[in-house]
């Protein structure tokens, strides 16, 4: 309890130094109080000087920062719920990336010994210096034997206890948000759920086996999209801490003058960019959730290298052809479509008047209409979407708002590397490309084929059903009049059973 006690002191002192005590104290009922409580708590803290010209989420992000990596984590994922801390917090922490100075090159090496029991000469040759260092990890150079061929790679090294620390540190925060919920003001922010949801995604960033995974199942997925490029895993230099993979080239895309000194072509990168992204998103439902500049290389072509993946995003099947569907209706106009498409998937109550609803999307779609092209944002366009689709109790799912916030990040590196890219033009032959093949005829009878494959596979007894219907034919068409009329109805169903069963046979062979 005291450990926990001195946690918060910790917490609110960090917080009045970058004067973020005030925005709480402007939700809570009892604000009065909460002032008196966190004043006599903070005293002694020096606020830091000229934080008037920083906004409210880079001053958060700068307090999550030096509280530590669970809050570094902590503000990643509300940096993804607009819905939450609001459109312009959210905005504003995603700008602020995750750099920590690196730790010693020797306690690396002890590491990556430890974890493969051998020295690291049997391991890497020409094992570097750290070239980079977050919260979680830091990456070095280093080179590999492949077919007897020296192969250079990058590997990643997770920080010495880092594990301890982040789950001691998800404790005193688990322990917090209980403490919060006490208090109604905090209870409607829902910090335990927010706390939980941070535990479950640390603990994949924690084992370097599922960004692996995830780096593995990106290329499969990507493996035609020939702009955009994932660096191929190691896998025989992964374990639970280390993650080894191959090490790629390209000029980092924050590097705009260098890339016009080398005359690279950034305008078809921007391009490619989103491309990629819509293709990843909305064609396979599995995306890169962190495309800053710091994780895109561009090569000599304009093509695009990606690394990092401990952060991605899934969407299913429905909320793909959610977003492809209401984007296109914004394309054409069809605003009361938009708004039947919403209450068909059970998205708003159907209660709401569609009328009402449809009315709502056309304040959103209208004053894009005759503006440039080039002016037009998707992620601006889904924030506004999002808050009105909020009005009318429409619940949403995380990974829709995680979608929100990469699609402005998106947005945000392709206007640098191209600040005259129209991006709806860019957007408009990818959608419906996957609109044309999702909705057309050949992909429905797949979609019916698959789902009469998967009633087959639910019936019980196959074989001992398909043995009955034969012998109830037998009965029908050799008329048996010794069969009994109480069985008639028996009869009839199995029949019936077996005339269904043939025709599913024929379609699922088709």
């Amino acid at each position: 309890m005291i450990k926990n006690l001195i946690f918060l002191i910790k917490i609110i002192r960090i917080f009045k130094k970058y004067d973020i005590l005030k925005l709480i104290a402007n939700t809570v009922k009892f604000k009065f109080l909460f002032i008196i409580f966190t004043e006599i708590i903070s005293i002694g803290v020096n606020r830091i000087k000229n934080l008037s010209s920083s906004s409210d989420g880079i001053r958060i992000a700068k307090a999550l920062n030096e509280l530590g990596p669970s809050f570094i984590k902590l503000g990643q994922l509300i940096s993804t719920r607009p819905d939450i801390i609001g459109n312009q917090i959210a905005e504003d922490m995603s700008l602020l990336r995750d750099n920590l100075p690196p730790f010693p090159k020797s306690a690396a090496v002890k590491i990556i010994e430890k974890e493969f029991g051998k020295d690291i000469n049997e391991i890497f040759e020409n094992f570097s210096e750290p070239i980079a260092a977050a919260s979680i990890a830091q990456v070095h150079f280093a080179d590999i034997y492949i077919n007897k061929k020296l192969t250079p790679v990058a590997v990643k090294v997770l920080r010495p206890n880092i594990i301890e620390i982040i789950n001691n540190e998800m404790e005193r925060l688990s322990w917090l948000s209980r403490f919060m919920e006490l208090f109604e003001d905090f209870r409607r922010l829902r910090p335990r759920a927010i706390i939980e949801k941070a535990k479950e995604v640390i603990k994949f960033e924690l084992d370097f086996r599922y960004e692996a995974a995830a780096a593995s199942e990106l290329a499969e997925n990507t493996k035609a999209d020939l702009s955009f490029y994932v660096p191929k895993v190691y896998w025989d230099q992964v374990t639970k801490k280390i993650l080894t993979i191959e090490r790629i080239g390209g000029i980092p895309a924050d590097k705009i003058d260098l890339l016009k000194r080398k005359n690279i072509n950034t305008e078809s990168a921007a391009s490619n960019l989103i491309k990629n992204f819509l293709r990843q998103s909305i064609r396979d439902g599995y995306f890169h959730a962190d495309l800053h500049q710091g994780n895109l290389f561009i090569s000599d072509e304009g093509n695009l290298n990606a690394v990092d993946f401990g952060i991605m995003g899934r969407l299913d099947k429905k909320n793909r052809t959610y977003l492809a569907e209401i984007i296109y209706g914004f394309i054409t106009q069809d605003y009361l479509q938009i708004a039947k498409i919403h209450q068909e998937a059970g998205l708003i109550d159907k209660n709401q008047s569609i009328e009402d609803f449809s009315q709502a999307l056309r304040s959103i779609g209208e004053p894009i209409i005759n503006q440039k092209a080039k002016n037009i944002s998707m992620g601006n366009l889904l924030i506004q979407l999002f808050e009105i689709t909020k009005q009318f109790n429409m619940s949403l799912q995380p990974q829709l708002l995680l979608l929100q916030k990469t699609m402005i990040t998106v947005e945000g590196v392709a206007r640098k590397l191209d600040p005259e890219i129209d991006f709806w033009s860019v957007s408009k032959p990818e959608i419906e490309k996957w609109l044309k093949d999702e909705l057309g005829v050949m992909n429905r009878l797949k979609q019916t084929q698959e789902s009469l494959q998967s009633i087959a596979r639910r019936i019980p007894d196959l074989p001992d059903f398909i043995s009955r219907a034969d012998a109830a034919f037998d009965i029908i068409a050799n008329k048996k009049e010794n069969v009994k009329t109480s069985n008639n109805s028996k009869i009839y169903f199995i029949g019936s059973g077996a005339f269904l069963l043939v025709f599913l046979g024929l379609i699922l062979l088709i």
